[in-house]
């Protein structure tokens, strides 16, 4: 009987991490790895053309998304570029430039789309 390849990828992503330490950040249910090196790429301040602020950080192993005024929620990466909110319908993805830069996110929810450019 062959080996379940969800196993088999956890077995060789926790092989990875011990071999090479801080290599990956978080692992999603589904297998999705991030490094700290990309969460950290998508951490600063974004700002929506109607003033609303979001501040963006890696806590840990977890990236976090906090509009201005407001409660922290986590970002669980669905791929490397797309997360949902943890315990609430949503999710960012965040856009990269010409230059491969973080130049804004976008944050849907509600059947709404805001976006906010990093500052």
């Amino acid at each position: 009987m062959l080996a379940d390849p969800k196993r088999l990828l956890l077995a060789l992503a926790v092989s990875l991490a011990a071999s090479a330490p801080c290599a990956l950040a978080w692992q999603a249910a589904d297998g999705v790895l991030v490094s700290q090196e990309t969460l950290d790429g998508y951490a600063g301040r974004y700002l929506t053309v109607d003033g609303l602020a979001f501040k963006v950080w890696r806590e840990g192993t977890v990236l976090k998304l906090q509009p201005e005024g407001g409660a922290a929620a986590e970002l669980v990466p669905d791929s490397e570029t797309t997360f949902h909110l943890r315990g609430m319908q949503g999710h960012v993805e965040f856009v990269f430039d010409a230059a491969d830069r973080v130049s804004h996110l976008l944050l849907t929810q509600g059947g709404a789309t805001a976006k906010a450019i990093h500052q």
